[in-house]
């Protein structure tokens, strides 16, 4: 790194690591949340601490455990309005959480943030913190419990995601459908294709034909037509 202050930082983290204090844990939160205006460079800063929690969450995720909904708020709360870098890195960071601690305590922390959303169809625009969201529900899903999520997909997730399918954002439609595949691969029919268009049942089957655990299975179609459309009634 060019900026001075980042051995001090990568220092704290460390610190933070061995004790587990409360206190460290609350100084690194806000400066991810909110970096000193007397740095250099408040973006690397930011996207230094960032890298250094995504860092923490892959390799000691126990670290956490407890405070797994403040983790998350910050870590989606900063990809408002923020750079690709930042966005990204979170993303990553969250990943590493859903896939390093209690899966069911992840999903309860993203509910809100997928609940009572107000999804604007008029424009292009992502709304940032929901299409974070749904990326770090994509690797999620798989380890819920099949309950869980049977329980909330059609009350909870489904309106969400037949309003995100219809969004002018290629981002946020394709970040539905790859939720959408992994949740076949847990519900199979119970994901009910009945409740998407023709044109969005075959999008589906293409990322499920083309994920790696359909590819495992075998390639399961009929006269060039996936089996699960076969009961639509739809032919080549």
């Amino acid at each position: 790194s060019t900026y001075p202050l980042s051995p001090i930082i990568l220092v704290g983290l460390i610190k933070w690591t061995r004790t587990g204090g409360d206190n460290e844990f609350d100084n690194q939160f806000e400066v991810i949340k909110s970096p000193s205006k007397k740095l250099s460079n408040r973006l690397e800063a930011q996207h230094l601490f960032l890298q250094g929690l995504r860092s923490l969450l892959q390799f000691v995720p126990s670290h956490v455990n407890g405070r797994v909904e403040e983790v998350v708020n910050c870590l989606l709360e900063v990809t408002c309005d923020a750079p690709f870098e930042i966005v990204h890195t979170s993303e990553r960071a969250l990943q590493n959480l859903v896939c390093g601690t209690d899966p069911d305590t992840c999903f309860q922390c993203l509910v809100p943030f997928l609940n009572d959303t107000d999804v604007d169809l008029s424009t292009k625009s992502n709304p940032p913190i929901l299409l974070s969201t749904l990326r770090t529900l994509r690797h999620l899903i798989d380890r819920i419990s099949p309950k869980t999520l049977e329980n909330n997909f059609h009350s909870l997730l489904l309106p969400l995601f037949l309003t995100t399918l219809r969004h002018k954002s290629v981002d946020m439609r394709k970040a539905t459908i790859f939720i959408l595949v992994e949740v076949y691969f847990v519900l199979g029919d119970g994901m009910n294709m009945d409740n998407f268009t023709e044109s969005q049942q075959r999008l589906i089957d293409v990322y499920i034909t083309k994920h790696p655990k359909k590819q495992a299975m075998g390639d399961q179609t009929l006269d060039g037509v996936p089996i699960s459309l076969q009961s639509k009634g739809i032919s080549a």
